[in-house]
């Protein structure tokens, strides 16, 4: 039993510590600076909704400013447990941080231009990789998906990628209609978006325990509200429902900065 449980801890330790990007320092056999992150960026993205070419670029755009030394990305996808679209981690890199100029002084010549020339390298490794990870992840979305397990899926995201990230600011952009339709309530009615009424819906997630906690990390939404290219989102019922995701993330431990309708005007920081 101790030896299951041991094995058990160890993948769990490995699953927590995972990092598609290389390590420089491991490969020089030199003492890492600082291990944790800056910042950690974790883009969550909705399989059951599809985004068009500016959304696209804006992800990409405010991705890009955390491929670099000291920060990490994050890309998870999201849904259902249905059709193979269940939460999955397409990547997850994290860049090392430099050197200090003054330790540069103690190494000589040709050790420095190793461990300059391999830093570049993971740097061009980790934009390629994450990109190709973001553009599949966001093609991949179905709107035909029968289910939108929001509140779930973030609680898991939460509690098993979020929550255990060393990085010392955590901040989440979340791209998503912001329709919840599962087994813990429904946004629709009709087949279109329902008035929300915010305290009732808090209710169900409180009864549900799928709670998150997000650890303090910043939030962004884009896509709220979207249902279709011909469909009509009057302002009373977006309204509603971004009343509903304030209480949500307020009640959830993380800084709401902006929801947007479904595009935001600011850029994430």
């Amino acid at each position: 039993m101790k030896k299951i449980l041991l094995i058990l801890v160890t993948l769990s330790t490995l699953i927590l510590a995972r990092n598609d990007v290389p390590s420089c320092y491991e490969a020089l056999k030199m003492d890492n600076p600082d291990q944790n992150s800056k910042k950690e960026l974790f883009i969550l993205i909705d399989q059951t909704t599809p985004i068009d070419k500016n959304m696209m670029i804006y992800t990409y755009k405010n991705m890009m400013k955390f491929i670099k030394n000291g920060y990490g990305v994050s890309i998870v996808s999201f849904s259902s447990n249905a059709n193979g679209k269940y939460t999955d981690v397409a990547y997850s890199g994290k860049l090392e941080a430099l050197l200090p100029e003054s330790a540069k002084h103690d190494i000589a010549k040709k050790s420095l231009r190793k461990y300059e020339g391999c830093m570049n390298g993971q740097y061009k490794f980790a934009k390629k990789k994450a990109t190709k990870a973001l553009v599949s992840t966001l093609k991949g979305a179905n709107k035909k998906l029968p289910h939108s397990d929001i509140i779930k899926s973030l609680d898991d995201i939460a509690a098993h990628i979020i929550k255990p990230s060393t990085a010392k600011e955590k901040v989440v952009l979340l791209v998503s209609d912001m329709i919840e339709h599962s087994s813990i309530t429904t946004f629709y009615s009709k087949g279109s978006l329902k008035k929300v009424n915010a305290e009732k819906e808090m209710d169900k997630v409180n009864k549900s325990d799928y709670v998150a906690n997000f650890d303090g990390a910043k939030v962004y939404v884009i896509g709220a509200g979207m249902v279709g290219k011909n469909a009509y989102r009057d302002s009373k019922t977006l309204k509603s429902l971004t009343d509903f995701w304030h209480s949500y993330f307020q009640k959830t431990n993380a800084r709401l900065q902006a929801i947007g309708t479904p595009m935001l005007l600011e850029d994430v920081q």
